[in-house]
């Protein structure tokens, strides 16, 4: 499947948090949240079909601190937790906006 992404940060090779949009093909808009463990009060995992306040769907991943957060990074996490095999990064809404 084939999908869009947009980041709200100038990513760089090792980031504490990231956060943006993805869509999936036809579908809305929605958010993902990426931290460290060392960042959060959760374990680590991915926790997708969240809704955040506003009703937008996501998903939130908090990695394990010795885990670089980067585009490649959080692209392969979305990948096996959403079945993306392809990725096109676009302009898109800011998630926080959304969220």
């Amino acid at each position: 499947m084939k999908a869009e992404i947009t980041f709200d940060l100038i990513m760089t090779e090792d980031m504490s948090f990231v956060e943006g949009c993805y869509r999936l093909a036809g579908g809305a808009w929605e958010v993902f949240v990426f931290t460290h463990l060392r960042c959060g009060p959760y374990g680590v995992g991915v926790w997708k079909d969240l809704t955040w306040s506003s009703g937008v769907k996501g998903l939130n991943a908090v990695m394990p601190a010795e885990i670089k957060l980067n585009k490649a990074t959080v692209s392969n996490v979305l990948s096996q937790a959403l079945g993306v095999t392809e990725w096109f990064e676009v302009r898109g809404p800011d998630s926080i906006m959304l969220r």
